[in-house]
């Protein structure tokens, strides 16, 4: 009987260990710039947003490359800054073809491209006469950086990037700041950030969560199909060891409660990734001057091709108001 309880006590010691392990495995692959069995479990586990879903819009791998070859053919010139922690960074600005002091700031989502998450709007944005600037978010693309912060770090990096263009092309320029997914929590992040230059006009944020803890808590059962509790405690002690952030402070929600520009909030009606109940959270918490479009059909991240139309006489609409 003994014998019994101690292989039980063996087993079960075991099996927490190896939870503990896999969380803290998954943690660091989540946040490393270099992931490598993340892409495996992408593949098992992300939702489908390709063409052959069931949602009825339009993006497909063609546009998709369409976009892409546009700002590749751009001639976009490459800047290059050093942030706080000495990581190096990189951004290409798209200059108008006309005088503009207006720059519209882009920040891709997570594990996202600079020309692939943004290269629709990009293009869009730019054929309303604006500069566009599109970044390497840290520890992505060309930048450095060991490791994503989910919108902690990256709000601070987009405020660099605002005084590194404004010290670059004059105090009379102004910014709208435009972010998708986990870019999108980066630009709700920085709108709650002290620091945050006077000349951002406005900021458009495209289907950001609440928080990234928010984001795990629901991805976990919904995905994965794990409980969220033990595994999201143990993963968020060993982010904020190795990373030195806790998830939970990569809150937009928290941010946006002390936003003083102007904010339209976008999100897919059905998103299924970062869920759409999300983006009304993020709304009614933000006290600034805002609006609101929801596009009916959208999945995670696709609402631009989903309708254009709609998506860009909004984005007009609302940046019309505030740059003059």
């Amino acid at each position: 009987m003994k014998k019994m309880t101690k292989i039980g006590v063996s087993f079960l010691g075991g099996a927490a260990l190896g939870y503990i392990g896999t969380a803290a495995l998954l943690s660091r692959e989540v946040v490393s710039k270099s992931p490598l069995i993340l892409p495996k479990l992408f593949a098992l586990f992300s939702p489908d947003g390709s063409a052959d879903n069931d949602y009825s819009h339009e993006y497909s791998k063609e546009k998709y490359l369409e976009y892409d070859a546009w700002c590749a053919s751009q001639n976009a010139k490459e800047f290059e800054m050093t942030a706080k922690d000495g990581a190096k960074l990189y951004s290409y600005l798209i200059p108008s073809e006309q005088d503009s002091n207006v720059y519209v700031l882009c920040a891709h989502g997570y594990r996202g491209t600079r020309y692939g998450d943004f290269g629709a709007q990009a293009k869009f944005y730019h054929s309303l006469g604006y500069n566009v600037i599109l970044i390497d978010q840290r520890a992505q693309g060309k930048s450095e950086g060991q490791y994503i912060g989910f919108g902690y770090f990256e709000a601070q990096d987009l405020i660099e990037w605002i005084k590194f263009y404004t010290e670059k092309f004059g105090n009379n320029i102004k910014f709208v700041l435009a972010g998708i997914s986990m870019g999108g929590a980066t630009v709700c992040i920085a709108a709650g950030n002290d620091e945050l230059p006077e000349n951002v006009a406005c900021i458009i944020s495209d289907c950001a969560y609440t928080s990234a803890d928010d984001e795990f808590k629901y991805c976990l059962p919904h995905y994965a199909h794990i409980p969220s509790q033990p595994f999201r405690a143990i993963a968020d002690a060993v982010n904020l060891k190795n990373a030195g952030y806790s998830f939970k402070e990569a809150s937009p929600v928290s941010s946006v409660k002390k936003a003083k520009a102007p904010m339209l909030f976008i999100h897919g009606g059905a998103d299924d990734f970062v869920p759409t109940k999300m983006v009304y959270e993020l709304y009614d918490a933000c006290p600034a001057e805002k609006d609101l479009l929801i596009v009916e059909n959208a999945i995670h991240a696709q609402s631009f091709f989903a309708d254009p139309e709609k998506y860009g006489e909004k984005a007009k609409e609302f940046i019309g108001k505030y740059i003059q």
